[in-house]
């Protein structure tokens, strides 16, 4: 049964339906395989020319002048082209070379874009920069040599802790309200899919997040995290809707 009291969920999908009826006539095209990863790849390279780019009239970078609306973008951007892609693979690993796209899919995919590779990171790496400062391991003296590589080791555990569990929580939480799930489904997901999920974070990012913390500007970390996390989104998005579709 459907939870009673679920009004954010009901205004999600509110907000969400004047772009169904746009998606209902471009369902019914079927995009080829030459058309889908083209898009997806010149969506990234939009994506990359805004954040690293793109300046103001002051001559700053636009994500210097407006970090939070360019990340914003940028996130919608990049998980909506890694969804592109997720969609057409499993049909190009068939050797089907064409797919009908789930728009709706790629809008609840940009939504998720917005807070998990937007939004957060920005926050995220702003505050781990704020009381954990040091950057590359450079300094090949003791203790200094060895106190360096503990606080990137100290901020590539804190990344798993907290931004990856935060990460998978609310892409878990955002997939169940605008799938509209029933607080019983939205519970299952957390139970059969949070702890491999997790492991698999732990997998996953260590070799990242150390060029992230040592040699990647604060401004473009948002950005680069963005795209090494295209096929991440992907696999937690199949993550949290795979129990769903067992229940059906």
């Amino acid at each position: 049964a459907k939870a009673a009291g679920k009004p954010l969920g009901d205004a999600i999908q509110l907000a969400l339906r004047p772009l169904q009826n746009v998606a209902d006539k471009l369902k019914l095209r079927e995009y080829k395989e030459v058309e889908v990863y083209p898009l997806a790849s010149l969506l990234t390279v939009l994506d990359v020319s805004i954040v690293s780019f793109l300046r103001v009239s002051t001559g700053e970078l636009l994500v210097e002048r407006y970090p939070l609306t360019t990340n914003a973008i940028q996130g919608a951007i990049l998980v909506f082209a890694g969804d592109l892609v997720s969609q057409m693979f499993p049909k190009s690993r068939k050797g089907i070379k064409k797919t009908k796209l789930d728009f709706v899919r790629l809008m609840k995919a940009s939504v998720v874009g917005i807070v998990n590779v937007g939004l957060w990171p920005y926050y995220w790496y702003l505050m781990v920069d704020t009381f954990l400062p040091n950057q590359a391991p450079v300094d090949l003296r003791m203790p200094i040599w060895a106190f360096e590589w503990g606080m990137l080791g100290l901020k590539i555990v804190l990344d798993s802790v907290f931004n990856g569990v935060f990460s998978i929580v609310s892409s878990f939480s955002l997939w169940s309200l605008m799938d509209g799930d029933s607080v019983d489904l939205w519970k299952r997901k957390f139970t059969e899919s949070f702890l491999e999920t997790w492991l698999m974070d732990w997998k996953s990012w260590p070799f990242y997040n150390v060029l992230c913390f040592s040699v990647i500007p604060l401004r473009l970390r948002p950005m680069t995290s963005g795209i090494a996390s295209m096929l991440w989104n992907a696999y937690v998005s199949h993550q949290s809707q795979s129990v769903g579709n067992k229940q059906a």
